[in-house]
C-alpha cells in the first residue's frame, strides 16, 4: 500500500507540472524554423499560447516562476536578449490576469478575445523591450505576422489545452478517490 500512495503523489506532481512541461516543449517547437518554398515562415508564439491558457484557466499550474523559466528558456534558445521573453510573458500575464474574473465562465469566444488582447499587449511589450535592449526597432512586419498567425491558431490549440486540462482534472479525481479508498 505504501508504494501505491507514493505513486499517487508522484502522479499528482506530474499532472501539476504538465502545463509547464508543455510550455517548455512549445518553446522547442517555436524555435524550429518553418520553411516553405525557400521562405522562412514566422512560427506562432506557441509558448505564449500555453502560458495564457493555463494562466487564465488554472493559474496554480502556471505560476510566475514557471512563466519566467519558460521565457528565459526561449531567450536562450532564440539567442535574443536574455530576459526579454521572460519579462514580456510575466508583464503581459500580470496585466491580463486582472481580467480573469471578467473572462471567467464566458466561454471560448471570451477566452479568445482575452487572448487577442493579451497578444497585442505581449507583442507591444516585446517590440518596446527589444527596441531598448537592441538599440534599434525590431521588424514590425515579422512581429505582426507572428501575432496574426498566433491569433489564428490559438482557438485550435486552446481546444487541445482544454482536453489536457480535462485529463488532468480526471486524473486528480482518480488519484484522490483511490487515495481515500486506501485509508
Amino acid at each position: 500500500m505504501r508504494h501505491s500512495g507514493a505513486l499517487q503523489r508522484v502522479s499528482m506532481i506530474v499532472w501539476a507540472v504538465l502545463p509547464f512541461l508543455i510550455a517548455l516543449l512549445s518553446v522547442m517547437i517555436y524555435v524550429v524554423p518553418l520553411t516553405i518554398g525557400g521562405m522562412t515562415i514566422p512560427m506562432p508564439l506557441l509558448p505564449f499560447m500555453v502560458i495564457y491558457y493555463w494562466s487564465m484557466t488554472r493559474p496554480e499550474f502556471m505560476p510566475a516562476p514557471a512563466i519566467f523559466l519558460t521565457g528565459l528558456f526561449q531567450d536562450v534558445l532564440t539567442g535574443g536578449p536574455v530576459g526579454l521573453w521572460a519579462m514580456v510573458y510575466l508583464l503581459s500575464t500580470a496585466i491580463i490576469s486582472t481580467q480573469t474574473e471578467v473572462l471567467a465562465g464566458r466561454g471560448r469566444s471570451a477566452l479568445w478575445a482575452g487572448f487577442a488582447l493579451a497578444m497585442v499587449i505581449a507583442s507591444g511589450l516585446a517590440w518596446f523591450i527589444a527596441r531598448i535592449a537592441l538599440g534599434g526597432a525590431p521588424s514590425v512586419g515579422r512581429l505582426g505576422t507572428e501575432m496574426l498567425i498566433t491569433l489564428l491558431i490559438y482557438p485550435l490549440l486552446g481546444q487541445l489545452f482544454a482536453l489536457v486540462q480535462r485529463a488532468t482534472i480526471q486524473a486528480r479525481r482518480l488519484t484522490v478517490n483511490s487515495t481515500m479508498a486506501n485509508f
